[in-house]
């Protein structure tokens, strides 16, 4: 028995139609860890006494993925934050002169745009971006980075 060949054109067609590429989809940044949070996708863990709880950063929110017993310092001196005390946050500033809007292609994870890089300076790299971009008039310019200590530097 022959197979016509029209009937092996329109089942390899059928077969193969739904394969296409779906979009990817923009990351969800998180933004700034709560407090004494250590990230699991950077690394983080339990015997650093700096992390009181483990997080994952899920569909742009800090989801807590383990609680650390306590540290060996005191609660006091892991408190201090924002107060400028010992784990201050160090904000990331970034010259965003010549700032558009519009730019194309879409940042694809780990390139993100400049407000991801724009919380604390030790943090702003668990979120799982690498580099930074501003869009521009000219499109997109490396603003800032992740250097190997996993901290933001400011490009040149």
């Amino acid at each position: 028995m022959k197979i016509p060949l029209c009937f092996i054109a329109a089942a390899a067609v059928a077969v193969l139609a739904p394969a296409g590429c779906d979009p990817i989809a923009e990351p969800q940044l998180c933004g700034q860890i709560p407090q004494g949070g250590c990230p699991v996708g950077r690394g983080g863990t339990c015997d650093d006494a700096a992390c009181r709880a483990l997080y994952d950063c899920l569909e742009g929110a800090w989801t807590e993925a383990e609680a650390c017993d306590a540290a060996g310092e005191p609660a006091g001196d892991r408190d201090a934050g924002a107060g400028g005390g010992p784990g201050a946050c160090e904000v990331v500033t970034l010259d965003r002169s010549g700032e558009a809007a519009g730019c194309s292609p879409a940042l694809q994870q780990p390139d993100c745009p400049a407000d991801a890089a724009e919380t604390c300076v030790g943090t702003a790299c668990w979120t799982g971006c690498i580099d930074f971009f501003l869009c521009t008039e000219e499109g997109w310019r490396a603003i800032a980075y992740c250097d190997e200590q996993g901290r933001v530097t400011v490009a040149p």
